[in-house]
């Protein structure tokens, strides 16, 4: 699965992971895919969590003082629980670490949600915020698969023109979009969830260049539980 992945990203600049928040499964899986890949490439890695924890995350890479990691508010909230602040995706930054470490690498990770009050204004934050940090690095961005599609999406009467199609127009093929989908399972996001079947997204899925599916999925993990 892997070799498959690496073969299809070789030349690309940015390459975009759209995954469901709240899963054990998917923050894992990419953890083991960023160790294979830190054997043979330098990148830097781009994750959906509110810029205004950038400091504390840039000072964990550099101290790996797991305790100061786990006490950023961010991680400790009870209150605000969509998956993205889960003891699995602090066990992502943790691996993050251990790459530098091991193989000697500066990988950085970058906080890229905006402060926005709309969808529209988060996807042009986010875009924004992955823009410019973009260099001579490959960089991957985890983000959820609604901003990760490279195509405008509507939801109701809201037009959304997400990250992931504000930045293609940018970088054209030197982009590439992974959907991380499940067959089955539950999550949870802000409450526990059944995934939905993927059979009635195909035209969702349209927005990737490819769709890594998994067979199932369970609830994420937070640090009291």
């Amino acid at each position: 699965m892997f070799e498959i992945i690496k073969d299809k990203i070789k030349d690309k600049k940015l390459i975009i992971f759209g995954e469901l928040h709240g899963t054990k499964e998917i923050p894992k899986l990419i953890s083991e895919f960023f160790l294979e890949i830190a054997k043979e490439d330098d990148f830097n890695v781009c994750l959906e969590i509110p810029s205004e924890f950038q400091e504390e995350i840039s000072k964990f890479l550099i101290s790996g003082d797991k305790n100061k990691l786990e006490n950023i508010s961010f991680f400790s909230n009870k209150y605000n629980r969509d998956g993205r602040n889960s003891a699995e995706y602090m066990n992502l930054i943790k691996t993050i670490y251990f790459i530098n470490k091991t193989y000697k690498k500066n990988i950085q990770i970058f906080c890229v949600d905006p402060n926005a009050n709309t969808q529209n204004k988060k996807e042009r934050g986010i875009a924004e915020n992955i823009t410019k940090i973009l260099d001579t690095e490959k960089t991957f961005a985890v983000l959820g698969d609604v901003h990760a599609s490279k195509k405008r999406l509507s939801f109701g009467k809201t037009d959304i023109l997400p990250a992931g199609f504000i930045l293609f127009n940018k970088l054209s093929n030197k982009m590439f979009s992974i959907r991380i989908l499940p067959k089955k399972g539950e999550f949870f996001n802000l409450g526990l969830k059944k995934v939905f079947n993927n059979k009635s997204q195909g035209s969702f899925n349209e927005g990737f260049d490819y769709i890594l599916e998994i067979e199932n999925v369970s609830p994420c993990s937070f640090l009291d539980k």
